[in-house]
């Protein structure tokens, strides 16, 4: 007979990573739906091959840290990362149509969110190497 050993609740750190990454989720997806619906079929494509993984990395990310898995809080934080990078190209390329005509307060949140779940998912990860 096998005892399954119980993981203890998740820090504070962790459950707010996880609260931000789907709150972040949220917003790409909203992102996406407004691209798709105002956008020429080239450019919605385009945004659907390059944010579908994001959405769905974020919702396999979102399951795997509740498990308490340090590989994906680290993977997170990548993906927080890359969102920021994204967000700031496509801001200073009007030229895409993805979402360059955002006004500035809707960038800065976008932009202060993943960067967020950038530093949240890392920190969540260093304290799950320690244990």
């Amino acid at each position: 007979m096998s005892v399954a050993r119980e993981l203890p609740p998740l820090s504070t750190n962790m459950r707010s990573a996880i609260g931000l990454l789907e709150v972040f989720v949220i917003a790409i997806i909203v992102a996406l739906v407004i691209t798709i619906g105002s956008v020429s079929p080239g450019v919605k494509l385009l945004a659907t091959v390059l944010v579908s993984p994001i959405i769905v990395l974020s919702i396999i990310f979102i399951y795997f840290c509740g498990k308490r898995k340090a590989w994906s809080f680290a993977g997170a934080s990548i993906l927080g990362a890359i969102g920021v990078i994204l967000r700031i190209v496509i801001s200073t390329k009007p030229s895409l149509e993805v979402g360059g005509g955002l006004p500035l307060g809707v960038t800065v949140l976008y932009i202060m969110l993943g960067s967020l779940v950038s530093l949240k998912s890392y920190e969540s990860f260093l304290e799950l190497r320690k244990l």
